[in-house]
């Protein structure tokens, strides 16, 4: 048995401008007898947060239970052993820093620095023999600042969209940064801004400090510069800020995190039609109001009570425009990227949702033929004409990017001759369809769990685990480039979706049909044996009827439905047993039979999934009385 901590470590330089604290060691203490742990578990951070010197870090070696390294995502991970002598108790969490995040190069490499952040009551839940627990903290920006400063880190991260409305983000412009100073402007740094419009700069006290006479002469007076911005697009200045802005409020003496919001003039908004967009998975909106039924936290779509799953071919839905409307040369390409949720551990678990976010997404390229819009053109009888715009695999290219502008699409004449005509934006109308997914590709990486079915003879028995099929949860991503630049333009991302392919497993027998399936039933009681699995029904149920109609209805015969949630373990929901099979053949669930008239009688299970556009589907067995 070991008890696991996960989660994620982060730090804020501002409220819009997180950054994974990568690569740092994270130590758990064991708490001594001098802290009151009941009032540091629940204090907030800002009482408990604490820069340890030597000498504190030297009095808690004794107490140091366990030490890990987060990744560069900042995830990290514990596994405390019996060995350990660790029963599930309060723990104190430091973190040790021998740098910061992107940390510009100095002459001097600072010393490392370790620091408390709190006290933590690990939240517990049995999974197999182990314990399991999630904690994920991001740290104030007050005090990662004030970690980042200890370093001689000096950060900007900042934003650039159009001055007018709707205030569009300005992707692939370069900023840059300025210190106005008294006797020459100090270059802070540049940066790219991102699809959405971000950008970051980090430097050091020397890009502002040092004057044309220095080491001799200093004449900075204040602790930090004095900040303003130029930026350009392509080779055209859209944004031209001079010293006076940097001597305005809020510009002036900037501290070592500095947050900012730029807008040009120079760049207008693009039209609706220009701008590149993921807007649904089939009809469900992936960003909806909250009144409308989008995709939950755990992958499904439509609301709780539909809580649909996806399978077959799905269509990604959206705006692409052939061209940049910053730089109508150039042309845009798009794709998809895709992620699997697992389970700690590693192992496929039927009896629990997917709680391992995908380290990394990769591109999609399992792609069915989509109808992405319409050419226009002349055949050759001179009329106007039109034909179909299909992208599949063949269109991919490296990374997974598809590119609609300049396809050649091969259309019929009408004449008896085809020709050969080029997508432009003159001839060109979109539909709504950016891609439709190949889901029975993707969910065929792994292997079907029961590829025969179940035999009638197991008609009862309930599936192993190893047996059923466990919830495939994905996260997909979409991102707009420009082929030229191959500055990002757009991306947007859906956190959760879930893709299933697996077939209902079920079996249906009568304990009075096993010896002899052709003798009429004598006794007044028969057996039914069912067996039914999968990781979405919405429902199942059964039932005799006769020509008559329905002679034995559910209940009281079994039926059981999809519950929606909360809470979320209501998506486990996934059929039932009735069994198993007895050797006396009188076993599984009994039908008080003995006042129906002789006749013949369909005993029927029923079911319907959770995937969407599906129907009911259904399976019998027949005896005589």
């Amino acid at each position: 048995m070991a008890y696991i901590l996960r989660g994620k470590l982060c730090g804020l330089i501002c409220a819009e401008c997180p950054e994974n604290l990568a690569h740092v060691i994270v130590r758990l203490y064991r708490v001594r007898d001098t802290q009151n742990v009941t009032a540091l578990a629940v204090a907030n951070a800002k009482e408990t947060f604490a820069i340890q010197g030597d000498d504190d870090v030297e009095a808690k070696v004794p107490f140091l239970l366990a030490e890990t390294r987060t990744d560069a995502n900042g995830n990290y991970s514990f596994a405390i052993g019996e060995g350990d002598q660790y029963q599930g108790e309060a723990v104190e969490v430091d973190v040790l820093c021998h740098t910061v995040p992107q940390l510009k190069p100095g002459p001097q490499e600072p010393p490392p620095l370790q620091f408390s952040i709190t006290i933590v009551q690990p939240r517990w839940r049995r999974a197999g023999d182990d314990f399991v627990a999630i904690w994920d903290y991001c740290l104030p920006y007050r005090f990662w600042c004030l970690i980042r400063a200890r370093f001689g880190a000096w950060t900007i991260c900042g934003t650039l969209r159009t001055c007018a409305e709707p205030h569009a983000p300005i992707a692939g412009a370069t900023v840059r940064a300025f210190d106005a100073d008294w006797l020459q402007d100090d270059a802070l740094g540049d940066a790219v801004t991102d699809a959405a419009g971000r950008f970051r700069i980090d430097y050091l006290a020397s890009d502002f400090t040092l004057t044309p006479f220095s080491p001799l002469i200093n004449v900075e007076l204040a602790s930090g510069p004095d900040v303003y911005f130029t930026a350009q697009l392509g080779s055209v200045t859209i944004l031209s800020e001079t010293q006076a802005t940097g001597r305005t409020p809020g510009r002036e003496n900037v501290g070592h995190c500095f947050c900012v919001e730029l807008c040009s003039r120079e760049v207008l908004p693009p039209d609706v039609e220009g701008v590149p967009h993921w807007q649904q998975v089939e009809v469900f909106d992936i960003h909806p109001f909250p009144s409308l039924g989008g995709f939950s936290p755990q992958g499904y779509a439509g609301g709780p009570a539909l809580s649909c799953v996806f399978g077959g071919g799905v269509t990604l839905k959206g705006n692409c425009p052939l061209r940049n409307s910053a730089i109508a040369a150039n042309a845009l390409e798009y794709r998809f990227l895709i992620g699997e949720w697992t389970w700690p551990g590693g192992s496929d678990d039927p009896t629990a949702l997917p709680s391992v976010a995908p380290a990394s997404l990769a591109p999609l390229t399992q792609i069915l033929g989509t109808h992405v819009g319409y050419v226009f053109y002349t055949n050759g009888l001179g009329l106007g004409d039109s034909a179909a715009v299909i992208i599949d695999t063949a269109d991919l290219q490296p990374g997974g990017w598809i590119r609609i502008d300049n396809k050649a699409v091969t259309v019929d004449m009408r004449d008896g001759s085809t020709s050969v005509v080029n997508v432009t934006t003159s001839n060109f109308l979109r539909t709504f369809d950016l891609l439709v997914v190949n889901t029975d590709a993707i969910t065929s990486l792994h292997p079907p769990k029961l590829p025969g079915g179940l035999p009638i003879l197991d008609a009862g028995r309930s599936l192993l685990a190893a047996e059923s099929e466990p919830v495939r949860r994905y996260r997909l991503g979409f991102e707009v480039r420009d082929a030229t630049t191959l500055a990002l333009v757009a991306s947007d991302g859906l956190d959760s979706i879930v893709f299933d392919n697996t077939p209902v497993i079920v079996a249906l027998d009568l304990e009075e049909l096993r010896s002899n399936a052709c003798n009429p039933v004598a006794g007044g009681v028969v057996h039914l044996l069912y067996s039914i699995d999968h990781p979405h029904l919405r429902f199942f149920s059964l039932s005799i009827s006769n020509n008559n109609g329905i002679a034995h209805p559910p209940p009281p015969l079994p039926a059981a439905n999809f519950t929606p949630p909360p809470p979320p373990g209501n998506y486990l929901f996934r059929g039932g047993a009735g069994g198993p099979h007895l050797p006396g053949n009188n076993g599984g669930f009994p039908v008080n039979v003995a006042l129906d008239p002789p006749c013949a009688y369909r005993v029927a299970i029923s079911w319907q999934t959770r995937h969407y556009l599906s129907s009911s589907h259904s399976i019998d067995r027949l005896y005589c009385k």
